[in-house]
C-alpha cells in the first residue's frame, strides 16, 4: 500500500470532502499524511491520521475570517471580492504550502499527493519534471474555472460560431477582470522559483494535475469539447465533516403533508444572518410549511426573529445531517455552497439559491442553467422574493422534475470506486 499525502485549504467546503477522500483511501489500507489548518487537527488526528500543519499565512482560520483578512472582507462585490477572495485566502499562502510540501517530501516517502483545486501551492511542485515529483490527484470541490471555446465565465455555455466569438470575448474580459490576482500568483510563483507559469491561475490548477476529479455530475457542469482527457466527473461525496449526528426531537413529528423547506447559509458565509436566513423565517413564517433552518454556527441567540419569537412553523438547529434531511425536503433555500447544492441534487431537490460571495454566483448560475432551481442572483434577497421563489418552485413542477433527472443523472457515478481507479492508476504511472 502508499503513503499519500491529502492537503486541504483550512476552511469545511475544502477539508470536508478531503476528509472523506482521506478516509476512505485509508479503508482500502493506504497510510494518510494529512496536511491543512492547525483547527483542523483533532478531525484528522481522530481519523487516525498522520496530520501535519500549515505555517504562516496558510494556516489561517476561517473562523475568524474578517478579523485575518479585513482587506478580503471590505472588498465591494463583485471583482474587487473576487480578486481579494483569491489573492488572500489561495494566492498568498502558496509559498508557505509548497515550503511544507516540500518538507514533508523531504522527510518522508510520499507516493502519491491528493489536492483540492483551491490549494494553490501545489502548482510549484506540478511545475517540475515528471520523473521529480510524486503523481498529484486533484478533486474539484468548487464549481468549474476551466476556461473553452464552448463556455463563456458568466454568461454560460455556447458552442455556436456566435457563441464561441462570445465565449472568447468574455473570457478575456473575465482574464482583465482577475489581473490582480493573475499579478500576485506570477510574484508568488517566482519567489518558489517558478518562471511563466503557463496558464491563468485559475486554468493550471485544473489543468497541470496528473488527474482532476471533479465532484459533480457533468450534467450539472458547463459542456466543453476542448476539456483534458485527464478531468474526470465522478458525482458527489457523502460529506463527513461533523461525524456522527444525532437527529433533534421534532425530526420524528415531520408531517408529510406539508412541504419541507430546508434553509441555510453554510459554515464561512454565515457571519451575517440577516442575508439569508432571517429573511427566509419571516417571509415563510405564515406559510403552511415546515421550515427547517441549520445555522451553521453555535450561537443561535444571535438570530432576529420575526416579533422576537420563533415562528410556529419552524426549527432552528446549529447543525443538520444534510445527507439523512434532504430526502425529505421540497425545496433547499441556501447561498450556493457547492458541496450542499450537488449532495442536494443528488437526493432531487430543487431549489431557491441567493449567494454573490466566493464561488458561490458561479454554482448558482449552474443552478439556473442546469433549471433545477431559481437564482435570486442576490446575496441578500428581499422576504418577498424568497417567498415568490420558493412558492413557485413548489407550485411548477418543472423544477422538481428537472431536479429529478439529475438525480438520476448523479445516481450514474460511484465516486468511490472511480476513485479507488484513479488512485491506482496514479499510482503505477
Amino acid at each position: 500500500m502508499a503513503n499519500i499525502l491529502v492537503a486541504a485549504t483550512p476552511a469545511p467546503g475544502h477539508v470536508n470532502p478531503m476528509l472523506s477522500v482521506a478516509k476512505y483511501l485509508a479503508s482500502t489500507g493506504h497510510s494518510i499524511t494529512f496536511l491543512s489548518g492547525s483547527l483542523f487537527r483533532d478531525q484528522a488526528v481522530a481519523a487516525g491520521f498522520r496530520f501535519v500543519s500549515l505555517q504562516g499565512k496558510a494556516n489561517f482560520n476561517y473562523l475568524r475570517f474578517e478579523e485575518e483578512f479585513p482587506e478580503r472582507a471590505a472588498a465591494k462585490p463583485g471583482p474587487e471580492a473576487m480578486n481579494a477572495e483569491c489573492i488572500y485566502t489561495g494566492i498568498n499562502p502558496i509559498p508557505d504550502q509548497h515550503q511544507t510540501i516540500q518538507e514533508i517530501l523531504n522527510d518522508t516517502q510520499i507516493d502519491l499527493i491528493v489536492t483540492e483545486v483551491y490549494f494553490f501551492g501545489i502548482i510549484p511542485t506540478l511545475m517540475q519534471a515528471r520523473d521529480a515529483r510524486p503523481p498529484v490527484v486533484t478533486f474539484g470541490v468548487l464549481p468549474m474555472f476551466l476556461s473553452s471555446r464552448d463556455v463563456a465565465p458568466f454568461s454560460g455555455p455556447d458552442s455556436s460560431p456566435e457563441g464561441r466569438l462570445r465565449n472568447q470575448q468574455e473570457t478575456q474580459m473575465f482574464h482583465e477582470l482577475m489581473l490582480p490576482a493573475t499579478r500576485r500568483f506570477i510574484e508568488v510563483m517566482e519567489s518558489c522559483g517558478v518562471q511563466n507559469p503557463p496558464e491563468m491561475f485559475l486554468d493550471c490548477a485544473a489543468n497541470l494535475p496528473d488527474h482532476f476529479l471533479m465532484l459533480t455530475a457533468e450534467a450539472f457542469e458547463y459542456p466543453r469539447s476542448d476539456m483534458k482527457k485527464s478531468i474526470q466527473f465522478i458525482g458527489p461525496l457523502c460529506l463527513n465533516g461533523h461525524g456522527t449526528m444525532s437527529r433533534p426531537a421534532w425530526w420524528s413529528s415531520l408531517d408529510a403533508s406539508k412541504p419541507v423547506i430546508l434553509v441555510t447559509q453554510g459554515t464561512i458565509a454565515n457571519r451575517d444572518l440577516s442575508q439569508l436566513i432571517e429573511p427566509a423565517i419571516a417571509a415563510l413564517a405564515n406559510e403552511e410549511v415546515t421550515v427547517i433552518v441549520a445555522a451553521g454556527r453555535p450561537d443561535l441567540d444571535v438570530i432576529s426573529l420575526p416579533g422576537g419569537v420563533k415562528p410556529t412553523n419552524t426549527e432552528i438547529e446549529n447543525f443538520i445531517p444534510f445527507e439523512e434531511i434532504l430526502p425529505k425536503v421540497d425545496v433547499f433555500v441556501t447561498n450556493g455552497g457547492f458541496g450542499s447544492v450537488n449532495m442536494a441534487l443528488s437526493k432531487g431537490v430543487p431549489m431557491v439559491v441567493a449567494g454573490d460571495t466566493e464561488d458561490k454566483i458561479f454554482t448558482a448560475a449552474r443552478v439556473r442553467w442546469s433549471g433545477a432551481g431559481i437564482n435570486l442572483e442576490t446575496g441578500r434577497p428581499t422576504g418577498e422574493q424568497i417567498l415568490t421563489a420558493v412558492r413557485s418552485v413548489l407550485s411548477d413542477k418543472t423544477y422538481k422534475n428537472r431536479a429529478a433527472e439529475l438525480q438520476k443523472e448523479f445516481a450514474r457515478y460511484d465516486a468511490f470506486d472511480l476513485i479507488s481507479k484513479t488512485v491506482n492508476a496514479a499510482l503505477h504511472s
